[in-house]
């Protein structure tokens, strides 16, 4: 289990993780880091039709998955932190991959948005410092170019742009979401597509006999 980290500047936590950490951390797998595992297959048992559909569009069943499987939001904020951190000091791959699978679980839940704008306004400010640890072109895929986070963040804004317009969400998480994004396209010159509903993906569930 990963205990509650407060959610501070990740330089803070660098210096006293960058104390510790030895080649022994990496490689020894008595030392290795348990991540809770982001299950998006789990979550949707005893789902199907629409309401499976609606699931792989919004992960928020996801997330309440974890916030119950960490033991709270700090927690999970707290896993957050730590994956990337792991990552940035440890260069260990798999944290890497937690923190992207954690990242682009948030981004995509809509319902979540709703109910935990606080959680979210400290997911924010989390990733802001987590980005601004990296180089520009860090997320870019070697092989496919794309990168990552501009779709998943893409998703995630145009989800706070129609909870604003349905006035659904924290005006405090609107304002938040609207500067981080503006800090990106200035910083990064990351240019982030809203697609209408018509171009959103659909899932439907086949006959059993269909390979």
């Amino acid at each position: 289990a990963i205990p509650t980290l407060h959610l501070i500047h990740p330089c803070t936590v660098l210096v006293t993780i960058e104390e510790k950490l030895d080649a022994k951390f990496v490689t020894d797998p008595e030392n290795s880091m348990k991540f809770t595992k982001v299950d998006r297959k789990g979550a949707s048992k005893g789902k199907s039709g629409s309401d499976l559909s609606q699931f792989f569009l919004d992960t928020s069943a996801t997330v309440e998955w974890m916030v119950g499987e960490c033991g709270g939001e700090g927690e999970v904020l707290a896993e957050l932190q730590i994956s990337f951190i792991v990552f940035l000091l440890g260069h260990v791959y798999s944290a890497f991959e937690q923190w992207k699978q954690m990242v682009d679980t948030l981004c995509r839940a809509q319902t979540s948005l709703q109910t935990r704008p606080e959680f979210y306004k400290s997911f924010i400010h989390a990733l802001h410092f987590h980005l601004k640890e990296t180089p520009r072109d860090f997320f870019v895929d070697i092989v496919s170019r794309d990168n990552f986070l501009v779709a998943c963040l893409g998703e995630f804004f145009r989800t706070l742009r129609e909870g604003e317009q349905e006035g659904v969400l924290d005006k405090g998480l609107v304002e938040k979401g609207r500067k981080f994004r503006e800090h990106l396209e200035e910083h990064f010159s990351w240019e982030f597509e809203e697609g209408d509903d018509d171009e959103l993906p659909v899932v439907v569930e086949l006959p059993g006999d269909v390979a």
